[in-house]
C-alpha cells in the first residue's frame, strides 16, 4: 500500500479544522450572550444598540486572536506534514492535533467560566488579583466556594464540558472511511497560493487588527458604558495582562520609571512636598516626610483610647439605600446620624489586603504591585507605620482580625508596624462561633471591648478588621433580621443573581447591626468620654451593583466616620472634604495625639490648610474641583468635571490646570511611596520622656 498522500488530504483537513475552529469560535459568542443576559439590567441601554452589537463583534475578534493562537502551532506542523508526505506521519499528527485541541480548548472554556465566576464577585474580568486564590486564604476560599455553588455539580457540568470538546475534536479530526489520499493533481500555484494564504491567515487572525498595534484590551474601549466596553473583551485577554503584570513585577518592577521620576528621587520628594530640591535632607531623603501633630493640650491630659474598625466589604454607596423597610444600616444608622460622616472617601484598594496596607503604612498601594505584606520589604522595620506613633506615647498597640493568624503573612508584617500585640480568631474563645473566614463580627467586636476595658493603666490603640460581610454570606442563628423589602429601583440596580444579593445585603445589615451596637456599647460606658472610633470599609459591595465611570466615587467609595469625645471635637469639621485611606492615621494623630512625630504621606482631614484630595490603587482621582482617572499600565489619563446635573457623578471634560496639578500629586505620591517602602530609615521604637 503507497505511503504518500496528495494535496488533496491537506486542503480536506484545513476545511475541517476551519469548521471545528468556526465553532468552537461560535461557541465563544454564545457564552458572551450568556454573560451579557446574566449580568446587564435590561432597559439601560436606550440610544446604545448600536454599541451593543459592536461589542459583539469587536468580542469575537478578541475571541478569534485566541483561537489564531492555538492553531498557529496547528498551521506550521500541517505545512511539515505536507513536506514530509508520509501517511503514517500524518496519521499520527492527526491523533495529536486532536489531544492538542481538546487540552486547550478545555482549558480556553475552563477559563471563561473561571472570569464568569470571578466577574461576578469583582464586577471585573479577571486580573491581578486572581492570584490572590494563592496568596489569600485558600482553604477559605474553596469552603466559600463550596457553600455558594453545588460543587459536585460544578464539576459534573466541567466534565460534560470536556467531553462535548473531546468528541467534536474526535469527530472533525477522524479519519474518514475510503478516504482518498490519491486525488487529481492542483496546479502549483493553487497550492503556493494556499501555503501562503493559511499563513498568513492565521497570522492577520492572530494579531487581530490592520492597525498599526495588534489588537489589545484598549481597543475595547469602544463606548461610555463600562458594561458594554467590557463585554468586548474575554477573560484569556485579561489573565494574559495579569500575568504578565504579576511577571513584570517579580522581575523589573519600577513604579519610579511608571510615574516618571526614574533616577530622581530628589524631584519626587520636592514635588510631592511643595519644597525646593535644595532644601530636602541630603543624607536621608525619607525624613522629608517627618511631620509632627500639633499642640494639643486636651489630648495630652485625656490620652484617649484610639479604636479604629475596617469593615469587610462596607461600600458606602449601599449605604444610600438605607430605609425603615430596606435596613442595611441597622444599628449604625443612628451614629452615622450623630458622628462625623466622610462620604466622600476612597478605598486604597479594591482588595481587603492592599487597603490594611494603606491605612496601617500610612501610604497609598502601588499600582500593579503585590502586598508589602507578601513582598521582601515585609520584614524590616516601616518608620509610617500606623501605630509607633501610639507606642512611643505609651500606649498598648493591638492588631485583631477575626480571621486566621496566617492570612496574607499579616502576623509576620504588623509588628513590623509598632504594634505589640496582634491576634487572630485563635487567640478568642472556641466557644465564638465562626464561618469559613473567622468569627462572626460580634464576637471580634465583644473580644475588642474586652481589650478596650482591661485596667493596665495604659491607653489602648486598636486596630481590627472583620470578617463577617463576605462570602458565603452565612449569620449566626441567633440574628434576628430587620426589615430588608428590596424595592423596585434597588432591583433595577442589581446585576447578576438576585437571591446572591439579598444574602449579602443581609450579611452587610448584620455586620452594621454589630457595629452599631458595639459603638453604642463604648458610648453608654464610661470608655465612651475618653475613646475615639474611627470606621472604615475595606472596599465597596461591588460584586451586586454595577458602576459606569461616571460614578467612580461611588464605584471605590468608602464610609469614613468618626467618633470624637466631647472634651476633644474639633472647632469645625468640613464632611464634604475628600480623602482616602491613607488619611485616616493623620487625622486620628492630631486628635490624638500633642507634639507628636509621625510619618504620612496622607493628611489630617479635618486641617483646613491642606489640600484634600481623594486617589486610590485603580488610579481615581478626586478632588471638590474635578476628577480624574489614570492608568498605571498604559500611562494614559481620562478627565472628568463633576456633573452639576446629577450628584456624585462625573461627566467627560477636557484637561485643566487644576486636573495637571492633582495628576503630578498623584504620580509624586506614587514615587515617594516607592522610595519609602524601598528605603525605610531607623525606627524609633523608645516611649517619648
Amino acid at each position: 500500500m503507497n505511503d504518500k498522500f496528495t494535496f488533496h488530504t491537506i486542503f480536506s483537513t484545513v476545511k475541517r479544522l476551519v469548521l471545528l475552529n468556526g465553532i468552537f469560535l461560535l461557541l465563544m459568542s454564545v457564552f458572551r450572550l450568556i454573560f451579557f443576559l446574566y449580568f446587564e439590567r435590561f432597559g439601560h441601554f436606550q440610544g446604545m444598540y448600536r454599541y451593543l452589537l459592536k461589542a459583539f463583534f469587536m468580542g469575537m475578534r478578541f475571541d478569534l486572536v485566541v483561537v489564531a493562537y492555538i492553531n498557529t502551532l496547528v498551521t506550521l506542523t500541517l505545512l511539515f506534514v505536507w513536506m514530509i508526505g508520509s501517511r503514517k506521519v500524518y496519521d499520527l499528527w492527526r491523533t495529536a492535533v486532536k489531544f492538542y485541541y481538546f487540552l486547550f480548548y478545555s482549558a480556553v472554556f475552563s477559563i471563561l467560566c473561571v472570569d464568569f465566576g470571578f466577574y461576578t464577585y469583582f464586577k471585573n474580568h479577571i486580573n491581578i488579583l486572581i492570584f490572590g486564590i494563592f496568596e489569600d486564604d485558600t482553604k477559605a476560599l474553596f469552603s466559600t466556594l463550596a457553600q455558594n455553588y453545588n460543587l459536585f455539580v460544578v464539576g459534573l457540568g466541567f466534565l460534560a464540558l470536556f467531553a462535548l470538546v473531546y468528541l467534536m475534536c474526535g469527530f472533525f479530526l477522524r479519519r474518514e472511511e475510503g478516504e482518498r489520499f490519491f486525488a487529481r493533481p492542483y496546479p502549483p500555484v493553487f497550492r503556493a497560493g494556499f501555503a501562503v494564504m493559511l499563513i498568513c491567515g492565521n497570522a492577520i487572525a492572530a494579531r487581530g487588527s490592520f492597525n498599526m498595534f495588534p489588537l489589545g484590551t484598549m481597543d475595547a474601549e469602544i463606548s461610555s458604558d463600562v458594561f458594554i466596553n467590557k463585554l468586548c473583551l474575554n477573560g484569556l485577554f485579561t489573565l494574559q495582562e495579569a500575568v504578565e503584570y504579576r511577571m513584570k513585577e517579580n522581575r523589573d518592577y519600577n513604579l519610579m520609571k511608571m510615574v516618571g521620576y526614574d533616577g530622581n528621587a530628589v524631584g519626587a520628594f520636592a514635588d510631592f512636598l511643595g519644597v525646593s530640591e535644595q532644601s530636602l535632607p541630603k543624607e536621608n531623603l525619607c525624613r522629608a516626610l517627618i511631620r509632627k501633630t500639633r499642640k494639643n493640650p486636651a489630648a495630652a491630659a485625656a490620652r484617649p483610647n484610639v479604636v479604629v474598625i475596617m469593615m469587610e466589604g462596607f461600600g458606602i454607596d449601599l449605604s444610600s439605600y438605607n430605609s425603615d423597610s430596606f435596613n442595611v444600616l441597622g444599628g449604625l444608622q443612628r451614629h452615622f446620624g450623630e458622628d462625623y460622616l466622610f462620604s466622600n472617601f476612597l478605598s486604597g484598594d479594591v482588595g481587603t489586603i492592599g487597603s490594611i496596607e494603606s491605612v496601617l503604612m500610612n501610604m497609598p498601594k502601588r499600582p500593579l504591585a503585590k502586598a508589602l505584606s507578601q513582598s521582601k520589604y515585609a520584614y524590616g522595620m516601616h518608620p509610617s507605620g500606623a501605630a509607633w506613633p501610639y507606642r512611643r506615647a505609651g500606649y498598648d498597640t493591638i492588631f485583631l482580625y477575626g480571621g486566621n493568624a496566617g492570612w496574607r503573612n499579616v502576623f509576620n508584617f504588623v509588628p513590623t508596624l509598632g504594634f505589640t500585640t496582634s491576634e487572630g480568631e485563635g487567640s478568642m474563645d472556641p466557644k465564638y462561633l465562626r464561618n469559613q473566614w473567622g468569627v462572626y463580627d460580634e464576637y471580634l467586636f465583644d473580644y475588642l471591648y474586652g481589650k478596650l476595658s482591661a485596667k493596665d493603666g495604659k491607653p489602648k490603640f486598636i486596630f481590627a478588621m472583620s470578617t463577617s460581610n463576605h462570602p458565603p454570606y452565612s449569620l449566626p442563628p441567633s440574628y434576628s433580621l430587620l426589615p430588608l423589602n428590596v424595592s423596585p429601583d434597588v432591583a433595577l440596580l442589581i446585576t447578576g443573581d438576585k437571591a446572591l444579593a439579598l444574602e449579602r445585603f443581609k450579611t452587610y445589615q448584620y455586620a452594621c447591626q454589630k457595629l452599631g451596637e458595639l459603638i453604642t456599647r463604648i458610648k453608654a460606658s464610661p470608655l465612651g468620654d475618653n475613646t475615639i472610633i474611627a470606621v472604615t470599609g475595606d472596599h465597596n459591595f461591588w460584586s451586586v451593583f454595577d458602576y459606569p465611570a461616571a460614578r467612580y466615587l461611588d464605584l471605590d467609595g468608602v464610609p469614613f466616620y468618626l467618633y470624637v469625645p466631647r472634651k476633644l471635637k474639633p472647632a469645625a469639621v468640613d464632611t464634604a472634604a475628600f480623602g482616602s485611606h491613607i488619611d485616616i492615621m493623620p487625622t486620628l494623630y492630631n486628635l490624638s495625639l500633642s507634639d507628636q512625630e509621625y510619618v504620612s504621606v496622607g493628611v489630617d482631614m479635618l486641617d483646613p490648610r491642606l489640600p484634600h484630595i481623594a486617589y486610590n490603587v485603580d488610579g481615581i482621582i478626586l478632588s471638590k474641583e474635578c476628577g480624574l482617572r489614570h492608568f498605571a499600565d498604559t500611562n494614559t489619563t481620562a478627565w472628568y468635571s463633576w456633573d452639576p446635573g446629577a450628584l456624585r457623578r462625573l461627566a467627560a471634560s477636557g484637561a485643566s490646570a487644576e486636573h495637571q496639578r492633582l495628576l503630578k500629586h498623584y504620580k509624586a505620591a506614587l514615587a515617594v511611596t516607592d522610595f519609602l517602602s524601598k528605603n525605610p530609615f531607623p525606627v524609633d521604637m523608645d516611649q517619648n520622656k
